[in-house]
């Protein structure tokens, strides 16, 4: 189901550029929102006098499939070592199911079973050294990144299949660095859809294929190779996960560097952390809040040791990503201890956001 965050996250969206409008009528248009083209596709999708029933819908589905070895060992330890401790205890015996990520096969996501029921889920990544790298994880049951349910009914919804659509529809599961996508294909039209969000990308296949094909930035992550990661207990600080509900971390600092020594100030209780990518919010599915983190270190060093930190953001906190690729691919920004202030800022970096 919906959560009511993400069921607001448009309207304030929309909301937001109307108050800009009115000051910043000379600005231009924000990337982020579709153009004039999709614009009216849209709105002619959203006029239909109907839409399909879910019951109705072609079969929008993935089918697991056989998986390397080495990936099912890497697997099986991480999830092994995160049931350790909450969030992930229900992890303990669970149950995996494998589905290869696209373009191509350098990613996979890794479903985490309690028999039919998904639990929680784990993208995990080819390296180019031979090895794998835990891209991104999380537990739950609802706010994680490809839910066919969320998918389902958000093409209901939205009316992306026509009530007398007889065709089939091909369903294909992507990865860019940080960003699950679907791709529908229904006969000639092509939909790419935020798979965290569920929202529709402003992308042709053009673009789809740039965002896509595009090398992820070498970053600090739990690999298969060299000394193996423990995670440290999980800690969530129970701030704002909407990053449309609060917008005065627009006029907050940029964050030099979040790491160890600081991770833990940052985020303590009822603090968060905003995450943007100027100009490429689209392809990294920002702007979204940071409210927690946890550490992974080589197991059976001590404190000293190197550090891997993965950010908790999303619904409460239950999708994590390596901190140190928010950092090379966005900015980070504290909410400010003073409302109001840098306002000039603020109403600049508003329309940023945006893109």
């Amino acid at each position: 189901m919906k959560s009511s965050a993400r069921r607001q996250a448009v309207p304030r969206r929309r909301r937001l550029l109307s108050i800009l409008c009115l000051g910043l009528a000379l600005l231009p248009v924000a990337a982020a929102f579709p153009s004039a083209g999709e614009a009216t596709a849209q709105g002619s999708r959203a006029a239909a006098p109907q839409t399909v029933s879910q019951a109705l819908l072609p079969e929008l589905s993935l089918k697991p499939l056989p998986s390397p070895k080495s990936l099912q060992e890497f697997t099986a330890d991480t999830i092994s070592r995160l049931s350790a401790a909450a969030p992930f205890t229900s992890w303990k015996n669970a149950g995996t199911a494998y589905y290869p990520l696209g373009p191509g096969t350098h990613s996979w996501l890794v479903n985490v079973l309690n028999g039919e029921q998904r639990i929680g889920y784990l993208i995990i990544s080819a390296t180019a050294d031979g090895g794998y790298a835990l891209s991104e994880y999380g537990a739950g049951t609802t706010g994680l990144p490809y839910s066919l349910t969320e998918l389902r009914q958000y093409v209901v919804q939205e009316a992306l299949i026509p009530s007398s659509y007889s065709g089939t529809a091909e369903l294909t599961a992507l990865y860019a660095p940080m960003l699950p996508v679907w791709k529908l294909s229904l006969d000639k039209q092509t939909y790419y859809i935020n798979a965290v969000t569920m929202e529709l990308l402003p992308w042709n296949p053009v673009k789809a294929e740039a965002a896509l094909q595009a090398a992820q930035p070498s970053a600090d992550a739990v690999t298969s190779l060299g000394s193996r990661w423990s995670p440290l207990p999980a800690s969530l600080s129970g701030g704002q996960d909407d990053p449309y509900a609060d917008l005065s971390w627009l006029a907050g600092s940029r964050l030099k560097a979040v790491d160890s020594g600081n991770v833990a100030v940052l985020l303590g209780s009822g603090r968060a952390l905003a995450f943007q990518s100027p100009g490429a919010n689209d392809t990294t599915g920002a702007p979204f809040m940071i409210t927690g983190f946890q550490s992974w270190r080589p197991a059976g060093q001590g404190d000293k040791a190197r550090t891997v930190i993965y950010a908790a953001t999303g619904l409460k906190g239950r999708r994590y990503l390596p901190f140190a690729l928010l950092q090379q691919t966005g900015t980070l920004h504290k909410l400010p201890d003073a409302k109001g202030k840098d306002l000039a800022y603020s109403a600049d970096a508003a329309v940023a956001v945006l893109r």
